[in-house]
Protein backbone atom coordinates (compact mmCIF):
# COMPACT_ATOMS: atom_id res chain seq x y z
CA UNK A 1 0.00 0.00 0.00
CA UNK A 2 1.16 3.29 -0.67
CA UNK A 3 1.52 5.88 2.13
CA UNK A 4 1.03 9.30 2.05
CA UNK A 5 4.92 9.55 2.44
CA UNK A 6 5.76 7.56 -0.14
CA UNK A 7 3.48 9.56 -2.73
CA UNK A 8 5.39 12.76 -1.28
CA UNK A 9 8.82 10.87 -1.44
CA UNK A 10 8.82 9.19 -5.14
CA UNK A 11 9.68 12.43 -7.04
CA UNK A 12 12.67 12.63 -5.74
CA UNK A 13 13.67 8.90 -5.75
CA UNK A 14 14.19 8.50 -9.33
CA UNK A 15 16.80 6.08 -10.79
CA UNK A 16 20.23 7.77 -11.60
CA UNK A 17 23.43 5.65 -13.11
CA UNK A 18 26.71 7.02 -14.58
CA UNK A 19 27.64 5.81 -18.33
CA UNK A 20 30.68 7.04 -20.63
CA UNK A 21 31.45 9.99 -21.94
CA UNK A 22 32.89 9.79 -25.31
CA UNK A 23 35.20 12.26 -27.69
CA UNK A 24 35.53 12.57 -31.07
CA UNK A 25 39.31 11.76 -32.47
CA UNK A 26 40.90 13.48 -35.14
CA UNK A 27 39.96 10.23 -37.18
CA UNK A 28 36.48 10.97 -36.49
CA UNK A 29 35.59 8.04 -34.59
CA UNK A 30 34.58 8.18 -31.12
CA UNK A 31 36.45 7.17 -27.55
CA UNK A 32 35.51 6.64 -24.44
CA UNK A 33 37.52 9.25 -22.01
CA UNK A 34 38.94 8.34 -18.43
CA UNK A 35 38.41 11.73 -17.35
CA UNK A 36 34.86 12.20 -17.33
CA UNK A 37 31.88 10.53 -17.02
CA UNK A 38 28.57 11.45 -17.51
CA UNK A 39 25.41 11.29 -14.84
CA UNK A 40 22.22 10.30 -16.32
CA UNK A 41 18.50 9.81 -15.03
CA UNK A 42 17.77 6.31 -16.27
CA UNK A 43 14.29 6.75 -16.25
CA UNK A 44 14.16 9.05 -19.14
CA UNK A 45 17.43 9.24 -20.34
CA UNK A 46 18.52 12.41 -19.55
CA UNK A 47 21.81 14.35 -18.82
CA UNK A 48 22.27 15.60 -15.35
CA UNK A 49 25.71 16.52 -15.45
CA UNK A 50 29.04 15.66 -16.59
CA UNK A 51 32.02 14.81 -13.25
CA UNK A 52 35.18 13.92 -13.19
CA UNK A 53 35.92 9.95 -12.61
CA UNK A 54 36.72 10.92 -8.84
CA UNK A 55 33.19 11.60 -8.36
CA UNK A 56 31.12 9.52 -6.36
CA UNK A 57 27.54 9.37 -7.23
CA UNK A 58 25.20 9.27 -3.71
CA UNK A 59 21.75 9.38 -5.28
CA UNK A 60 18.99 10.97 -3.65
CA UNK A 61 17.65 7.32 -2.46
CA UNK A 62 21.04 6.27 -0.65
CA UNK A 63 20.43 9.50 1.02
CA UNK A 64 16.82 9.95 2.01
CA UNK A 65 16.17 6.03 2.59
CA UNK A 66 18.13 5.43 5.67
CA UNK A 67 16.41 9.07 7.00
CA UNK A 68 13.14 7.44 6.77
CA UNK A 69 13.82 3.92 8.54
CA UNK A 70 15.30 6.07 11.14
CA UNK A 71 12.32 8.49 11.23
CA UNK A 72 10.11 4.94 11.06
CA UNK A 73 11.17 3.89 14.32
CA UNK A 74 10.51 7.14 16.24
CA UNK A 75 8.13 7.96 18.80
CA UNK A 76 8.14 11.84 18.32
CA UNK A 77 5.71 12.78 15.07
CA UNK A 78 7.43 14.07 11.98
CA UNK A 79 5.68 14.63 8.48
CA UNK A 80 7.31 16.11 4.63
CA UNK A 81 7.35 19.51 5.06
CA UNK A 82 6.49 21.09 1.41
CA UNK A 83 6.75 24.19 2.24
CA UNK A 84 10.71 24.10 1.42
CA UNK A 85 11.03 21.10 -0.29
CA UNK A 86 12.02 20.81 -3.17
CA UNK A 87 13.36 18.62 -6.13
CA UNK A 88 14.83 19.15 -9.32
CA UNK A 89 17.04 16.68 -12.11
CA UNK A 90 20.68 18.40 -10.50
CA UNK A 91 20.07 18.89 -6.88
CA UNK A 92 16.60 18.96 -4.12
CA UNK A 93 16.23 20.09 -0.68
CA UNK A 94 13.94 18.09 1.63
CA UNK A 95 12.45 19.38 4.49
CA UNK A 96 11.27 17.03 7.61
CA UNK A 97 8.89 18.92 10.56
CA UNK A 98 8.77 18.03 14.39
CA UNK A 99 5.61 19.23 14.92
CA UNK A 100 5.60 18.03 19.02
CA UNK A 101 9.50 19.53 18.92
CA UNK A 102 8.76 23.16 19.62
CA UNK A 103 9.65 26.43 21.00
CA UNK A 104 8.07 29.74 21.43
CA UNK A 105 9.57 33.28 20.59
CA UNK A 106 6.57 34.87 22.58
CA UNK A 107 4.13 35.05 19.51
CA UNK A 108 4.39 31.91 17.60
CA UNK A 109 5.34 28.22 18.28
CA UNK A 110 8.60 27.29 15.84
CA UNK A 111 8.62 23.81 15.24
CA UNK A 112 12.12 22.28 14.58
CA UNK A 113 12.63 20.76 11.40
CA UNK A 114 15.57 18.95 9.20
CA UNK A 115 16.99 20.07 5.92
CA UNK A 116 18.07 17.08 3.65
CA UNK A 117 20.31 18.25 1.08
CA UNK A 118 22.22 16.28 -1.86
CA UNK A 119 22.97 17.03 -6.07
CA UNK A 120 24.37 15.88 -8.86
CA UNK A 121 26.26 18.57 -10.47
CA UNK A 122 28.35 19.47 -7.38
CA UNK A 123 26.53 22.28 -6.86
CA UNK A 124 26.62 20.93 -3.16
CA UNK A 125 27.66 18.08 -1.28
CA UNK A 126 25.32 16.02 0.68
CA UNK A 127 24.35 18.33 3.53
CA UNK A 128 21.64 18.28 7.03
CA UNK A 129 20.97 21.19 8.35
CA UNK A 130 18.57 21.63 11.58
CA UNK A 131 15.89 24.61 11.18
CA UNK A 132 12.72 25.71 11.88
CA UNK A 133 9.68 26.41 10.78
CA UNK A 134 7.43 29.18 12.32
CA UNK A 135 3.82 28.30 13.05
CA UNK A 136 1.90 31.52 12.41
CA UNK A 137 3.38 32.43 8.89
CA UNK A 138 5.19 29.38 7.88
CA UNK A 139 8.44 31.05 7.66
CA UNK A 140 11.74 29.07 7.27
CA UNK A 141 14.96 29.50 9.49
CA UNK A 142 17.93 27.61 9.22
CA UNK A 143 19.83 27.38 12.67
CA UNK A 144 23.67 26.37 11.21
CA UNK A 145 24.97 29.00 13.69
CA UNK A 146 23.78 27.24 16.72
CA UNK A 147 23.43 23.50 15.97
CA UNK A 148 25.41 21.26 14.68
CA UNK A 149 26.18 20.68 10.90
CA UNK A 150 26.40 17.56 8.68
CA UNK A 151 28.49 17.77 5.43
CA UNK A 152 30.27 14.85 3.56
CA UNK A 153 31.73 15.79 0.29
CA UNK A 154 30.83 13.42 -2.65
CA UNK A 155 34.71 11.99 -2.81
CA UNK A 156 33.17 10.54 0.75
CA UNK A 157 30.17 9.27 0.58
CA UNK A 158 27.36 9.59 3.17
CA UNK A 159 26.88 7.97 6.59
CA UNK A 160 23.50 8.60 8.27
CA UNK A 161 23.24 6.88 11.94
CA UNK A 162 21.82 7.22 14.99
CA UNK A 163 19.56 9.99 13.91
CA UNK A 164 17.39 9.87 17.34
CA UNK A 165 20.11 10.79 19.34
CA UNK A 166 20.80 13.27 16.77
CA UNK A 167 17.54 15.06 16.99
CA UNK A 168 17.49 14.69 20.63
CA UNK A 169 20.92 16.58 21.23
CA UNK A 170 19.29 18.99 18.35
CA UNK A 171 16.29 19.85 20.70
CA UNK A 172 18.57 20.03 23.85
CA UNK A 173 19.74 22.86 22.07
CA UNK A 174 16.92 24.28 21.65
CA UNK A 175 17.70 26.90 25.05
CA UNK A 176 20.51 27.98 23.40
CA UNK A 177 18.61 28.89 20.50
CA UNK A 178 15.93 30.74 22.72
CA UNK A 179 18.91 32.77 24.51
CA UNK A 180 20.19 33.54 21.07
CA UNK A 181 16.74 35.05 20.13
CA UNK A 182 16.15 36.72 23.43
CA UNK A 183 19.27 38.97 22.77
CA UNK A 184 18.00 39.69 19.23
CA UNK A 185 14.36 41.06 21.26
CA UNK A 186 16.40 43.00 23.28
CA UNK A 187 18.90 44.72 20.88
CA UNK A 188 17.30 47.70 19.52
CA UNK A 189 20.38 49.02 18.01
CA UNK A 190 20.16 47.47 14.00
CA UNK A 191 21.87 49.40 11.70
CA UNK A 192 24.70 47.31 11.43
CA UNK A 193 22.48 44.30 10.13
CA UNK A 194 20.26 46.55 7.56
CA UNK A 195 23.37 48.12 6.37
CA UNK A 196 24.18 44.55 5.72
CA UNK A 197 21.34 43.86 3.97
CA UNK A 198 22.15 45.04 0.50
CA UNK A 199 25.41 43.21 -0.34
CA UNK A 200 24.69 39.65 1.18
CA UNK A 201 21.26 39.34 0.28
CA UNK A 202 20.93 41.61 -2.75
CA UNK A 203 18.63 44.98 -3.44
CA UNK A 204 15.04 43.30 -3.88
CA UNK A 205 15.03 42.16 -0.40
CA UNK A 206 16.84 45.83 0.86
CA UNK A 207 13.72 47.70 -0.47
CA UNK A 208 11.43 45.02 0.59
CA UNK A 209 12.48 45.48 4.23
CA UNK A 210 12.59 49.58 3.44
CA UNK A 211 8.84 49.01 2.60
CA UNK A 212 8.15 47.15 5.71
CA UNK A 213 7.19 49.05 9.34
CA UNK A 214 10.50 49.94 11.09
CA UNK A 215 12.10 46.50 13.00
CA UNK A 216 11.49 47.82 16.92
CA UNK A 217 14.62 44.87 17.25
CA UNK A 218 16.72 42.63 15.38
CA UNK A 219 14.03 39.37 16.00
CA UNK A 220 11.74 41.70 14.39
CA UNK A 221 14.04 42.29 11.71
CA UNK A 222 15.02 38.81 11.19
CA UNK A 223 11.31 37.70 10.70
CA UNK A 224 11.36 39.83 7.90
CA UNK A 225 13.83 38.57 6.29
CA UNK A 226 13.06 34.93 6.47
CA UNK A 227 9.43 35.95 5.50
CA UNK A 228 10.42 37.26 2.50
CA UNK A 229 13.04 34.48 1.39
CA UNK A 230 10.04 31.86 2.55
CA UNK A 231 7.24 33.84 0.35
CA UNK A 232 9.01 35.13 -2.19
CA UNK A 233 12.39 33.45 -3.25
CA UNK A 234 11.65 30.18 -5.44
CA UNK A 235 12.33 27.26 -2.90
CA UNK A 236 15.40 26.21 -5.07
CA UNK A 237 17.37 29.05 -4.24
CA UNK A 238 15.90 29.81 -0.46
CA UNK A 239 18.45 27.61 1.83
CA UNK A 240 21.24 29.84 -0.04
CA UNK A 241 19.68 32.66 1.87
CA UNK A 242 18.41 31.21 4.94
CA UNK A 243 22.03 30.33 5.58
CA UNK A 244 23.46 33.87 4.38
CA UNK A 245 20.82 35.27 7.66
CA UNK A 246 21.68 32.79 9.88
CA UNK A 247 24.89 33.70 9.44
CA UNK A 248 24.68 37.26 9.64
CA UNK A 249 22.24 37.14 12.81
CA UNK A 250 24.39 34.12 14.71
CA UNK A 251 21.59 32.17 14.87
Amino acid sequence: MTTEVDKKLWKFLFPVTEREVLYMHENGHFFPTERYKAIVREDNDKLIAVQKDSYKLVSNAEVIKPVMDQLSDLTTDWYIDDSHSFVENNRMRLQVTFPELTFNDRDSDISLSLFIHNSYDSSEGVRMFWGGIREICSNGSVFGEVLAKYYAKHTSGIVVDNLKQQIEDTYDQIPVIKERIEILQNMESIGDYEGQIPKLLGKGIADYVEEQPKAENAWLLYNQLTHYISHNVQQRMRAGYQLKVSKMFKL
